[in-house]
């Protein structure tokens, strides 16, 4: 008998969490934000039948590309993570692979039935999403085309509500929030990759991470007279300044650093940021609400599904 212990077949609920883990599950809750924020800087202020569709169609893209992601870094998680679901055998890489199609398929399908300007950036995005997953790796670009993929939600999401297929440009609050989502992401994702520096390197990408709150504070005026959404809006500003810094005192202290935490939580920020666009663009206290439901329900999965 070889002295090599035999691997027992992965049971159900094993499968299921190497699934949830292929799929970065714990993220996923920041794009449907992401679609909120999207569709309400092209003007769809409250929730309808659109919005749940690219909501859906957004999640199925940000699965398909944690597949391929796993799938095109196999070789690499061999050597220093086997334990992840495909090197170690718990789901199989035709399987990934079946799935990553399916998803990508399935999201197209849906974007389809919303207009075709909503098709063709959809296809911008899948192309855009497997160009990271295939080459992000010793790239120092791929900060920009990370951004990238999450700024085309939000530019997807606005202008499915717009009615030209080839006009309708975005509007500029709708750049501008792009600009700042994708300089957020910029900003986390060079943080993650600086922690070990010791010069101003290591502290640039975070300033990039408050310029959402600065122009906030400059469109607060816009949301109008009502004081309850002031106050709301400025509860929120002082929220999301709280939880950038509180997540980057992980990174910062000289003793322990604990990089995953910090991306972690600034990855749930995410949301945080989709709700500071939605109280700017006058949205319903709804997807406001579903929104920070997003934040926390992000935090929640994280502890049993790990976001990187």
């Amino acid at each position: 008998m070889s002295s090599e212990t035999l691997r027992a077949p992965p049971t159900p609920s094993g499968r299921l969490r190497a699934h949830l883990s292929l799929a970065r599950i714990s993220n996923t809750p920041t794009v449907a934000s992401n679609v909120l924020a999207g569709a309400a800087l092209g003007g769809a202020t409250d929730l309808g039948q659109a919005t749940l569709l690219l909501m859906l169609a957004m999640v199925l893209f940000y699965t398909a590309g944690m597949y391929l992601n796993d799938l095109f870094d196999y070789e690499l998680d061999r050597r220093e993570r086997p334990e992840r679901p495909l090197p170690s055998g718990v789901v199989s890489r035709r399987e990934a692979t079946a799935v990553t199609v399916v998803l990508f398929a399935a999201g197209l399908a849906l974007l389809a039935l919303i207009s075709l300007k909503v098709l063709l950036g959809g296809g911008v995005l899948a192309a855009l999403i497997v160009a990271y997953d295939r080459w992000h790796k010793g790239n120092p670009l791929s900060p920009l085309l990370m951004a990238s993929t999450r700024m085309l939600v939000y530019l997807i999401s606005a202008l499915a509500f717009r009615s030209a297929l080839f006009g309708a440009a975005p509007t500029g609050q709708t750049w501008l929030w792009t600009a700042l989502l994708g300089l957020y992401i910029v900003g986390l994702t060079y943080i993650a990759k600086t922690e070990r520096r010791t010069d101003l390197a290591r502290y640039w990408p975070a300033a990039l991470l408050v310029l959402p709150a600065v122009v906030f504070v400059a469109e607060l005026g816009g949301v109008g007279p009502d004081r309850a959404a002031l106050t709301g809006g400025l509860l929120l500003l002082l929220a999301f300044l709280w939880w950038v810094s509180h997540s980057l005192t992980f990174l910062y202290r000289p003793h322990r650093r604990d990089v995953g935490r910090t991306v972690g939580h600034l990855i749930a920020g995410v949301s945080l940021l989709d709700a500071l666009v939605l109280v700017v663009q006058g949205a319903s206290a709804l997807p406001v609400l579903l929104a920070l439901a997003a934040f926390a329900l992000t935090l929640l999965w994280q502890r049993f599904i790990k976001g990187t």
